[in-house]
């Protein structure tokens, strides 16, 4: 009977360390998923006209300058999901226009330069204040090989042209997917056949290699004629 008795409380305390461990996880996910994404209403970058520099907005950056443009989040309007800012500036030159960058996309710093990726299309582009308004410009090859360095770039156009191989290596075991065909790559996603053996980047479109690995790049309803499936193996 005692000994039933331990084991019945051996048994309770491990089932509620168990369950426990879940709702920390659920909770710590959460709040990391809550951290990436902008709450509506919130002040996030600075831009100086005269300097033509960017950088995250501070409490100290004024609403009404009329040297700076601050660009708060703004509720998306219809189904395209499209980024949207407001522009607070006392500046009358600058049109009271929302800025739209692109669906879903990501914007992020590096240096005075505010770039954005867009994960529905593997692109990056730089966000240019033309004097009138915001507007994307599309970065070449070697301007992203500069900004992730280190990393190698994958053509979506090579995936066309039947499986790709590629030697593993320890030294050279981070890629980057771009897209170059335009709009027939769309909503694409990288899957592992070992996902131990595979980690996703700071964005979509990256990945670490860590050993040999099958990797496939597909839509969520899987293989079709109209959007197919591409394969890059590791070897």
């Amino acid at each position: 009977m005692k000994k039933r008795y331990i084991l019945g409380t051996f048994v309770g305390i491990i089932l509620i360390l168990f369950f426990t461990s879940i709702i920390y996880s659920l909770d710590k996910n959460e709040t990391q998923r809550n951290e990436l994404i902008p709450r509506i209403g919130q002040k996030l970058w600075t831009y100086n006209m005269n300097k033509y520099e960017w950088r995250k907005y501070s409490e100290k950056d004024s609403d009404t300058s009329k040297e700076e443009i601050v660009l708060q989040v703004r509720i998306p309007e219809g189904k395209g999901e499209y980024d949207g800012y407001y522009l607070l500036t006392d500046n009358a030159q600058v049109p009271k226009e929302n800025v739209w960058i692109g669906e879903a996309s990501q914007e992020f710093l590096r240096g005075k330069q505010l770039y954005s990726y867009f994960p529905r299309d593997y692109e990056y582009y730089e966000v240019i204040f033309n004097g009138v308004k915001f507007v994307p410009r599309k970065l070449q090859d070697e301007e992203i090989t500069s900004l992730f360095k280190g990393y190698n770039l994958i053509k979506v156009s090579q995936l066309t042209k039947g499986i790709l191989e590629i030697p593993y290596s320890k030294k050279n075991n981070q890629f980057i997917l771009i897209n170059d065909i335009g709009e027939d790559f769309y909503k694409y996603y990288i899957v592992p056949n070992d996902s131990k053996k595979l980690q996703i980047g700071e964005f979509s479109n990256q990945f670490t290699v860590t050993d040999k690995v099958d990797i496939k790049i597909q839509r969520l309803e899987g293989c079709t004629k109209a959007y197919p499936c591409y394969d890059i193996n590791i070897k």
